[in-house]
């Protein structure tokens, strides 16, 4: 009995132990976990999905509701803390891992590779940290494990109609939800129905299809209803969305390009970066012979394992959810690394290190005539262990950086908005980078993003269009600054007189002369 339950306890282990190690307290600087935090308590206030903006409440949009929605529950059982919100990412993520052994191990009846491959899933620094933030991966990678553990039992199960198979129900409802948690959810979406066409279960595929209308209709009525057009065909034609002077995709050529970038920051390279963390990878040229064949080479292997051990059962899903994610990753913007990998991470380390196993074991047969796995009895497979001592590098990095305080320019920009929150009256709106880190500060007043134009008149006028109050001049590292708000001021000093300063780094609160600014652009001024 000891001996069944021992791999959940070695796995506990670890991952607790580095979970603890990893956990960072503060918020995050990404923004988007401030803007999951403030949408879900929104819900639980009872005004829907919605922004809070001077003029009311908005319908949101940019965020699918998934991960708002399961915040809400807990915001509206008095659990509004942002520990609480980390740690149950915590929980996600090893909830993931377990079943994803359970599965695996099922799947190919090889304990010491699933129990190798989730281990070292462990010391992932990159897993850690999105599991010690309020941010929609973790729970998007539960409902996709939730799904593919789902069609499996509906496969061993062979139910003598679909309809009979609770299983059926609970993988669609489980891919649905990684849908509204994460828009790439459209991959599993995309596993499941190919789950059943490869099973020649025509109906059963028919339903599913249906299902997943049914599923996402609301969600598109709503939108249509409100007025919102989908974000992502606009962010997939845009050269850079944080330049939008470079304009848009404008021939088949510029999207190849375009795709051609994106497979080799995400695939080639953040693949690599996830399953080894230790190496240095270059995301700021492109990268040589020697990188394209060790790009090509991971991936290789990750395909192969996906194919060996989804084995009959979940081989063409398995391969369905890992093109989709990689053709999706390669029509989305690029400059965020190995970013977008992370939802999908746990699924690389089993599929590389089956197929890294599948493929020794090979090469043994074929040139030794022996089997490893018969001189060695599996066990070999634990020397890949040993990895984890290199990755402790990296996940100490992590670690010292959880610890640290925020950083000096962060700092005065969040001092700025206490500052404010505390001082002025509620309501004033304020034109910064990042608004959704200042609102989770300065929760009474009404941040927004300044106009990304290098005209600096327009920005001006944009200003005022807004009804903009206050505008805070920072040095948080973004180019956008420098680039669009700052001439801007250095244009007009006159109409941003200093109210505050903070040293080291030098960040301002600036006071906007709404009404000068009319008159000097002869604008309307919104009253």
């Amino acid at each position: 009995m000891m001996k069944k339950y021992l791999p959940f306890l070695l796995m506990a282990v670890v991952f607790f132990a580095v979970y603890q190690y990893c956990f960072d307290s503060k918020l995050d600087l990404n923004g988007d976990n401030a803007s999951y935090i403030q949408l879900a308590r929104t819900l639980s206030d009872g005004h829907g999905y919605s922004n809070v903006s001077p003029s009311g409440f908005t319908p949101a949009s940019h965020f699918p509701p998934g991960y708002p929605v399961f915040l809400a529950f807990f915001v509206s059982l008095g659990l509004d803390n942002l520990i609480f919100f980390k740690v149950l990412n915590g929980i996600l993520l090893f909830a993931s891992l377990i079943a994803l052994f359970g599965l695996s191990r099922r799947l190919s009846g090889h304990t010491t590779v699933a129990l190798t491959a989730m281990l070292l899933a462990c010391f992932s620094p990159h897993l850690m940290h999105f599991a010690s933030m309020a941010m929609s991966e973790m729970l998007y990678l539960a409902c996709t494990v939730a799904a593919f553990v789902s069609l499996y039992f509906y496969a061993v199960r062979k139910p003598s109609a679909f309809y009979c198979s609770p299983w059926f129900y609970a993988a669609l409802l489980a891919a649905g939800a990684a849908y509204y948690v994460r828009t790439v959810g459209a991959s599993i979406l995309f596993a499941v129905v190919l789950f059943f066409l490869f099973r020649k279960e025509w109906k059963a595929s028919i339903a599913a299809v249906g299902g997943i209308v049914l599923m996402l209709l609301p969600w598109s009525l709503r939108n249509a209803a409100c007025g919102i057009e989908s974000r992502y065909f606009g962010t997939i034609m845009t050269v850079n969305p944080w330049r939008p002077e470079m304009g848009t995709v404008s021939s088949v050529g510029e999207m190849f390009s375009k795709m051609i970038t994106n497979f080799d920051e995400t695939v080639l390279k953040g693949f690599r970066e996830i399953l080894f963390p230790f190496l240095s990878i270059d995301y700021q040229h492109p990268p040589g012979f020697t990188g394209i064949v060790a790009g090509l080479l991971v991936l290789a292997v990750v395909v192969y394992g996906c194919w060996t051990l989804g084995g009959k059962n979940l081989r063409f899903p398995f391969l369905g959810f890992l093109l989709a994610n990689i053709g999706l990753f390669a029509l989305w913007h690029g400059g965020n690394g190995s970013r977008y990998v992370v939802p999908v991470a746990p699924f690389l380390f089993l599929f590389f290190y089956f197929g890294l196993y599948d493929l020794i074991v090979w090469v043994g047969r074929r040139f030794f005539k022996k089997s490893f796995d018969v001189v060695l009895s599996g066990r070999w497979v634990y020397l890949l262990l040993l990895l984890a001592i290199p990755m402790m590098t990296p996940v100490s990095a992590q670690s010292a950086s959880a610890r640290r305080p925020f950083p000096p320019a962060y700092r005065n920009y969040f001092e700025l908005a206490k500052a404010m929150e505390k001082q002025l009256p509620a309501g004033a709106v304020v034109a910064c980078r990042k608004p959704e880190l200042f609102s989770y500060f300065a929760p009474s007043h009404f941040p927004m993003r300044y106009l990304f134009s290098q005209n600096a008149d327009a920005v001006v006028a944009d200003l005022v269009k807004n009804k903009v109050d206050y505008v805070i001049l920072e040095q948080l590292g973004y180019s956008s600054t420098p680039l669009y708000l700052y001439p801007a001021i250095q244009k007009n000093p006159e109409l941003f007189p200093i109210v505050s300063r903070l040293p080291a780094p030098d960040t301002y609160l600036l006071k906007f002369d709404r009404k000068a600014a009319a008159a000097k652009f002869s604008l309307q001024e919104v009253k």
